[in-house]
């Protein structure tokens, strides 16, 4: 059923992938695997809400995974919540310090908040944490990312 769900959602099916999770057991609709379809799924509908529900609900059962964060600081994002975002990532950065999308994020959060030396300051620590140019490109593809639009092209 999850391996189902996951090819509804490859193919742009929401309501194969519905069908799917509603055939797992209530435990399985509880694993992780399946927690990331509904996550997505919400996140395609834009129903933000709901996602950080799951987003939190995943976190909780696997803290050590970075994609949990980075769900409900996407979510927390859309939903203008751009200083709880932050903070929620600042709360988690060090924890992974091999995952740059992390510090990428935060630097999209700091832009929003319009704390530019913090921006910087993050954007340089993604860099360092990832690959320089696939960065740089993410940025100027990244309209959160137009205050810093002089320091991406420096990169």
């Amino acid at each position: 059923m999850l391996v189902g769900a996951q090819e509804c959602l490859k193919g742009g099916n929401p309501e194969g992938v519905r069908r799917s999770l509603e055939q797992m057991s209530v435990e399985g609709q509880g694993q992780f695997a399946a927690l990331e379809i509904r996550w997505e799924l919400e996140a395609q509908a834009g129903r933000w809400e709901q996602g950080l529900r799951i987003a939190t609900a995943m976190s909780e059962l696997a803290p050590q995974n970075a994609q949990p964060w980075l769900c409900q600081a996407c979510c927390l994002s859309e939903l203008k919540r751009h200083e709880q975002a932050l903070e929620m990532l600042v709360g988690v950065v060090d924890q992974f310090p091999k995952v740059p999308m992390i510090a990428y994020n935060l630097a999209c959060c700091a832009c929003k908040l319009e704390r530019l030396e913090d921006a910087k300051k993050w954007l340089d620590r993604a860099v360092l944490e990832g690959h320089r140019l696939e960065i740089k490109l993410m940025a100027l593809d990244d309209p959160d990312m137009l205050p810093l639009l002089d320091e991406v092209c420096a990169l």
